[in-house]
């Protein structure tokens, strides 16, 4: 959220617009991205899908953030973004089919808080964002995916009230 400060107790909720991401954010943006998935290879997450490159993640950026689809918020305090989510309907997420798919639900497909600014209450500001941004766009639902194995996530996500509602289990023999 675009405020003057932040704490862990809940900042005074400043309007979407404030929170919204603007092209001048991309590079952090990208950094963000990429930390999360740093933290995903190390302990106990030992995720195998390593970063890319920054300028990838950033050329990525560059090329969507105007996508309507897509409506991406920052945790910011001080003029500087600490993190940041994005939102969107849940048919657009690649990897939600079958069960895992219910129909007319948002998506918190993304979130991350920068390393350096992680233990501040970014990363629930950021839950916080997406679900009032999904009931004001009439979401009946919001679903987000997360490895139970990844600490910072599964503490903060069921706080928000997600639940688990099924399990992957995946186990790499090689």
């Amino acid at each position: 959220m675009r405020s003057a400060s932040l704490s862990t107790r809940p900042p005074r909720r400043p309007t979407h617009d404030d929170s919204l991401g603007r092209r001048e954010d991309i590079e952090v943006l990208a950094r963000a991205e990429l930390s999360l998935a740093e933290h995903q290879v190390l302990s106990p997450v030992f995720s195998q899908v390593g970063p890319p490159p920054f300028e990838e993640a950033r050329a990525e950026w560059d090329e969507d953030f105007d996508d309507p689809t897509y409506t991406t918020f920052v945790a910011e305090r001080d003029g500087t973004v600490l993190g940041s989510a994005v939102g969107c309907a849940i048919e657009v997420s690649s990897i939600h089919r079958s069960l895992a798919l219910p129909r007319g639900a948002g998506f918190l497909g993304f979130a991350a808080v920068l390393p350096e600014h992680r233990g501040l209450g970014a990363g629930r500001v950021l839950g916080e964002t997406i679900l009032a941004w999904a009931k004001e766009a009439g979401y009946p639902a919001v679903v987000t995916d997360w490895r139970m194995t990844n600490l910072l996530s599964s503490r903060t996500w069921p706080r928000l009230g997600f639940r688990p509602t099924f399990y992957r289990l995946f186990r790499a023999i090689a």
